[in-house]
């Protein structure tokens, strides 16, 4: 393959790029430089030969180019590590630029470009579908087997890890146990790095409760957990600005509003917070759990959004708002994953137990929220 395919294939990814360089760097009007104005005085044969313009570019500019193309393509780092020589040395010689690990049946590729990420932290992520050297992105199948073996390369370097993001799209026996036990580990298994964390499996049928990286994890921030169990710990979770809250169906009634809400006050520096109860329902109501629900108070909080996709309010959700205080609350989100054409028929006695407050400056709903949908039957 000719140089000149490489680059082509790399357009949209270095355009992309070079949109959020000059976001960063805007432009200046210039006038053009002495050494431009001379040139041009001079006669044509005099002239020297003409030099592309990306060759005058100074090497930190074309640097960064390649890390900001690189968030958008997970294989821009290798393909324009093929298009000459110089941009091969260049990227090599940038570590921040091999730092992104999109885990895939290729173990050995992955193990270079984490010897090449030096020592910055790494941005790993688990998804069931893999890019490939012709910018395309196609599906791959996560068994137990592949999980486990993904993750065995990554336990190692969990110190290092920036951000990780597990998706797992279908049910096997035992995959939660094989994409989070590597995150489990008592010994070197703190993430000290920890920015961003997004673990998906509605599918689990597992009700255990997995505790994350030995309990310390000081720089988390942003936080998405769907079908999973998590042991919350003020170590791990007392820092998150951000949560996106998908309940495991393990406990319903009043049993996942105490959960919950123990959850919450672990969390007092929530700014941003979004709740689901899903149609999943794995167990029963408890006849000995006895309520324990205490109000709890996010002074931080600035946006909520409650959704729901059954086909009426969860009570679940209902209980829940009606112990939580939030003051500084300006944007309420109440949204409809399910599109229905007529109110929810519990709307009524929500918005009593939930009245607006005088903070708020939005309020958005949507389908089933909205007081003027249609009613039938």
């Amino acid at each position: 393959m000719s140089s000149r395919s490489r680059l082509g294939r790399t357009l949209r990814s270095f355009t992309n790029a070079v949109t959020k360089l000059n976001a960063l760097f805007p432009a200046k009007n210039n006038a053009y430089s002495p050494y431009a104005q001379w040139n041009a005085e001079r006669p044509r044969w005099y002239r020297p030969q003409r030099i592309h313009f990306i060759h005058r570019l100074p090497i930190e500019i074309i640097a960064r180019i390649f890390v900001l193309g690189a968030e958008d393509d997970d294989m821009l780092p290798v393909r324009v590590s093929h298009v000459c020589k110089k941009w091969r040395a260049i990227s090599l010689h940038t570590p921040s630029l091999w730092c992104r690990i999109s885990l895939s049946p290729h173990e050995q590729m992955w193990r270079e470009r984490i010897y090449r990420a030096k020592a910055c932290s790494l941005d790993v992520q688990l998804v069931p579908w893999r890019s490939t050297s012709s910018g395309a992105n196609v599906a791959q199948v996560l068994d137990t087997h592949t999980v486990q073996t993904c993750m065995h390369l990554v336990s190692p370097f969990i110190r290092r890890l920036r951000s990780l993001v597990i998706i797992l799209p279908t049910y096997e026996p035992f995959l939660a146990n094989a994409a989070l036990s590597g995150c489990c580990l008592k010994k070197k298994g703190k993430a000290p790095l920890l920015e961003e964390l997004k673990l998906i499996y509605r599918d689990n049928d597992d009700s255990k409760e997995f505790c994350l990286f030995s309990g310390h994890s000081p720089k988390l921030r942003r936080l998405t957990v769907d079908g999973l169990r998590l042991t919350w710990l003020p170590s791990l979770f007392q820092n998150l600005t951000f949560l996106d809250y998908t309940h495991h169906g393990f406990s319903v009634g009043d049993e996942a509003v105490t959960e919950l809400l123990s959850m919450l006050a672990v969390c007092t520096r929530l700014q941003d917070l979004r709740i689901l109860f899903p149609r999943k329902r794995l167990t029963r109501p408890s006849v000995l759990f006895r309520p324990n629900m205490r109000r709890v108070v996010l002074p931080w909080l600035l946006q909520l959004h409650l959704r729901v996709e059954t086909r009426d309010i969860p009570p679940e959700l209902a209980r829940l708002v009606t112990y939580l205080s939030t003051p500084a609350l300006t944007s309420l989100y109440l949204l409809d994953l399910g599109r229905r054409s007529h109110t929810f028929y519990g709307l009524r006695d929500f918005m009593r137990m939930y009245p607006m407050l005088p903070s708020l400056q939005t309020v958005f709903l949507e389908y089933g929220w909205d007081f003027l949908a249609r009613r039938r039957g």
